[in-house]
């Protein structure tokens, strides 16, 4: 792969994790893990970059290169709106259309431009299809923590557990761990704790409510518990948050 220069005409490429897994992170964020099955969109030029962890066994992936003006366009506007990580199922079409083109790259078996064209718009199409998917699950996962966390502050002081929650939503536990996880990327669990720190940390703001009475009525057995747990989200224990935020 040829050195990109400050001339080098602007392009995106899409990498898919085969195997292993790497780390991507644009300039400011956190890195993201790219495991099989998920591929990211890299715009060029822009602060990236992409690496391999120590911890990670190896990383073998498939990627393509697309200079075509107007593919790069819809795909910034596209990438701005739902992010650069994309997950795919093996045998879905964008993974499809992703081989194709690593694969006619590769062994050049393209008849002539006007399927390569037809591949990339291919490529494009299931590329935009799986967004506004993505978004409409994105809608779907936000209503369903706006609706989970809504239960878990109206039960306070008990702490609600993700038996209750599932029970409403008809389901088992495991089932509906599954169906939270895949709609917001978080387990009920972590998200349902998370919700009463928060209660917590709104209390703090009243320097006279003593840690007990904050510890009890946010779901909590006792203070060393609650301090625990609270330090566990904010890096920060109660005492140093309040003296923080005062």
């Amino acid at each position: 792969m040829k050195r990109l220069g400050r001339r080098s005409p602007p392009l995106f490429f899409f990498q898919l994790t085969l195997a292993g897994w790497g780390h991507f992170q644009l300039s400011g964020q956190e890195p993201r893990q790219v495991t099989p099955g998920t591929g990211f969109f890299a715009i060029i030029p822009s602060r990236h970059r992409y690496y391999l962890p120590e911890s990670s066994p190896g990383w073998t992936f498939g990627w393509i290169g697309i200079y075509h003006s107007y593919l790069l366009a819809r795909v910034i506007k596209q990438v701005a709106a739902t992010g650069p990580l994309v997950e795919l199922p093996s045998d879905g079409p964008l993974t499809a259309f992703t081989l194709r083109l690593v694969r006619g790259a590769i062994k050049k078996d393209f008849r002539d431009r006007f399927e390569v064209e037809s591949a990339l718009f291919d490529f494009l199409f299931a590329y935009e299809r799986w967004a506004h998917h993505a978004r409409d699950s994105l809608g779907e996962g936000q209503r369903l923590l706006d609706t989970v966390r809504s239960r878990v502050v109206a039960r306070l002081p008990k702490a609600t557990d993700v038996e209750a929650l599932a029970a409403e939503w008809g389901m088992s536990r495991s089932h509906f761990s599954h169906f939270f996880r895949e709609r917001t990327g978080l387990t009920p669990a972590h998200f349902a704790t998370s919700v009463r720190i928060h209660e917590a940390a709104r209390m703090l703001l009243d320097p006279h409510l003593p840690l007990k009475q904050i510890a009890l009525a946010c779901g909590f057995p006792n203070p060393s518990h609650f301090c625990k747990i609270f330090r566990q989200f904010q890096h920060l224990s109660p005492s140093s948050y309040r003296r923080a935020i005062g």
